[in-house]
């Protein structure tokens, strides 16, 4: 787990390293994201929001008080999932859209102002054009509106861009049209002067869905009952007007069903109380007559008992019934509270059967009594019952009772939820870099350089001595080596392990001649051969080092020697190698520049003469470092190199394929194949992932 962790860090390192180094990659992308964001943020028009806050009642308090039994039959105990289903749906909605007039848009046309956040506004009343009488693909087509003034004059043109009308705000305009009338009129314009808008018009269902995109209905908790309305728009004063009006009109179509429902049941009491009065009166004259035909009647103690037993069971009875009509309408006839009221009926049933097989046990008379008194009792209480229940529905008829309150109404807002400047531009900047990232994964995957030391040594089957940091470009400071300079520069600390590496891999009796070439120019060949020589020249040896790249030498400016006769006028004879070697500010290390171009600098390095001149040179230095042409451009590389007992080619880090590198070694060692070759990579750039971990820097 240890281990998994480290190389997740070192994995997360590298990339930021690569983030880094391709930072004229990675700072164009973010300055690029950040100006998109910037404009998103700005583009985008201001929404506010403004809330509303409806309690659902299970029970009004008032309608409980005033309708005793029957509370049942109009108590709201639907949920509030139900009721913002209702909200929701297009009677409650559409009435709102319509009398708000959302169907009708004007939307200014302005991009400049827009981004300035300097758009005008313009609200429509009306706007009817014979629709039906216009080709289909002109119908979706806005008229424009442009105003003339501030706030009171505009001018309308049609789809065609044609002037149709000029009118003041706050007027109704009639026109011809299309062999028809148009209508237009403007409610509240606040615009600059000449400031365009789109006019069009939604169908009602179009109207709707577009309100429902920035309206929400929920429920503040759970069976709180409390709902929150929401709604967005560019305009705080109309969000809070058209949310205000959600409120009240569900409001008022809630008290208005209410009251209809009582309405119904009133209508319908009202018909059937003559015919309960009349049914009372039958039965009170059947027992007056009785009375009077049989006179003065008592009642025993045990027909009083059956009697009050009776119609307290008939009452029941009736309570129970009316229960059960009111549930039904709320529930299913399988739902366990009717299967429970009708166990009850049954119940009460089979008593008011058992009290009837008691009243047959009595004397006839009695029978005759107990039926009459029974049948006056009730009578009359149904036509008292029916009586409250009418009174009760007339008072919630007259007042405006219903399920729902308003407890906050919608009250404008002074800052916009929409957009959050902050936010986008965040996102964006991390888009930009996620961008940029990706741009360097995908330059890195495709990217043929070589990184890896093993992956060369095991490709190439040569070894790689030494791995040259990213530094100075130049060889010397001034005139002298960098290795002078600065001997503890980590550059130069890592061309002393080159250097203990070639002197381990000399061969007694071999010749001590290095040569240093590279793939393409700008590697640092020519950087390696001067501190390489300087390093040699440190531990007292005699060096020296010879430029052997007759086309485009440089070594003679990192000492600061002019470019007069050199190696290519040895080789042709002009002058001798005394009159050539130069001693440089480095004790024991002398050079031979490379002199003036000459014409045939591939003839000149393959001759006798200039194998003569490094048999002559080795008997006079105890070592001889000859920098060489670039291998991959000129043959001058190879006819340099054949006189080196050691070879060594510089690679750039990541630069350069696999196969150039074969290539560029089986090139070089075409005329010495007996020669020692081995790699150092300069410019090289530390990873975590490498060897322990140790930063570049001094001991």
């Amino acid at each position: 787990m240890a281990s998994t962790k480290k190389k997740e860090e070192a994995d997360i390192s590298e990339l930021l390293n690569d983030l880094i180094k391709n930072w004229k990659i990675m700072i164009p992308c973010i300055i690029l994201s950040g100006v998109i964001g910037v404009f998103v943020a700005l583009w985008i028009r201001p929404v506010y929001q403004v809330d509303a806050l409806l309690q659902i009642e299970s029970k009004n308090d008032k309608g409980a008080s005033m309708m005793a039994g029957l509370g049942s039959l109009f108590a709201t105990t639907s949920p509030a999932e139900t009721e913002i289903e209702l909200i929701n749906s297009r009677q409650i909605i559409g009435d709102a859209v319509e009398k708000m007039r959302l169907q009708y848009i004007a939307n200014p046309t302005s991009r400049i102002n827009r981004l300035l956040h300097r758009e005008g506004r313009m609200d429509i009343n009306l706007f009817e054009v014979p629709w039906d009488k216009l080709p289909a693909d002109e119908e979706s087509t806005p008229w424009i509106a442009a105003a003339k003034d501030d706030s009171t004059e505009f001018v309308l043109f049609d789809h065609h861009k044609k002037k149709v009308l000029e009118g003041n705000v706050g007027q109704t305009y009639r026109f011809p049209y299309a062999g028809d009338t148009a209508i237009f009129s403007v409610s509240s314009m606040k615009a600059h002067k000449g400031q365009k808008f789109e006019i069009t018009k939604l169908t009602r269902l179009e109207a709707i869905t577009a309100f429902k995109s920035a309206f929400e209905v929920k429920e503040k908790g759970k069976k709180t009952g409390i709902l929150e309305f929401t709604y967005q728009d560019i305009y705080p004063d109309r969000a809070t007007e058209i949310l205000n009006e959600i409120a009240s009109n569900y409001l008022r179509q809630n008290v208005e069903q209410r009251n209809a429902e009582a309405q119904k049941t009133l209508e319908f009491l009202e018909k059937q109380l003559p015919d309960v009065k009349a049914q009372m009166d039958s039965s009170l004259l059947k027992y007056n007559t009785y009375r009077n035909k049989i006179g003065s009647i008592d009642i025993n103690a045990e027909t009083k008992i059956i009697l009050d037993n009776r119609t307290k069971l008939q009452q029941d009875l009736l309570d129970l019934q009316q229960k059960k009509q009111s549930a039904i309408r709320l529930f299913q006839p399988e739902h366990p509270t009717i299967k429970t009221l009708e166990e009850q009926e049954a119940t009460l049933k089979r008593q008011l059967s058992i009290n009837s097989n008691e009243t047959k046990k009595l004397p006839a008379t009695q029978q005759e009594v107990l039926k009459l008194t029974n049948e006056v009792d009730m009578s009359k209480l149904m036509y008292t019952t029916m009586l409250n229940n009418i009174q009760q529905l007339k008072l919630v008829s007259a007042g405006e009772v219903g399920s729902v309150r308003i407890i906050d109404f919608a009250e404008e807002v002074s800052k916009p939820t929409k957009p959050k400047k902050k936010v986008i531009l965040c996102i964006a900047l991390f888009l930009g870099i996620l961008f940029g990232a990706v741009l360097v994964a995908i330059m890195n995957k495709f990217s043929s350089g070589v990184k890896d030391a093993h992956f060369i040594e095991r490709e190439t089957g040569y070894s790689v001595y030494a791995k040259v940091p990213k530094g100075n470009p130049k060889g010397t400071k001034g005139t002298r080596p960098l290795a002078v300079v600065e001997p503890d520069d980590v550059a130069v600390e890592s061309l002393r392990a080159l250097r203990s590496s070639l002197e381990f891999s000399m061969d007694e009796g071999c010749r001590p001649i290095i040569a240093i070439s590279g793939l393409i120019p700008g590697v640092g060949k020519s950087f390696i051969s001067v501190n390489l020589a300087a390093l040699y020249a440190g531990l007292g040896k005699k060096v020296l080092l010879i430029d052997a790249d007759l086309r485009k030498g440089r070594l003679h400016k990192e000492f600061g020697i002019k470019r007069g006769n050199g190696l290519s006028q040895i080789l042709l004879h002009d002058v001798t190698m005394d009159q050539v070697i130069t001693q440089t500010e480095v004790e024991n290390l002398d050079i031979i520049p490379c002199g003036q171009v000459p014409p045939n600098p591939s003839e000149i390095l393959g001759s006798k003469h200039y194998s003569d001149l490094i048999d002559e040179v080795e008997k006079r230095y105890d070592l001889i470092i000859i920098d060489t042409p670039p291998i991959m451009l000129v043959t001058d590389a190879t006819l340099a190199s054949r006189v080196a007992s050691q070879i060594v080619m510089v690679l750039e880090y990541n630069k350069h394929s696999i196969e150039a590198i074969q290539d560029g070694m089986s090139q070089l060692l075409k005329g010495n194949n007996g020669a020692h070759a081995s790699f150092v990579i300069n410019k090289y750039e530390h990873r975590n992932s490498d060897g322990y971990g140790y930063k570049y820097g001094k001991y």
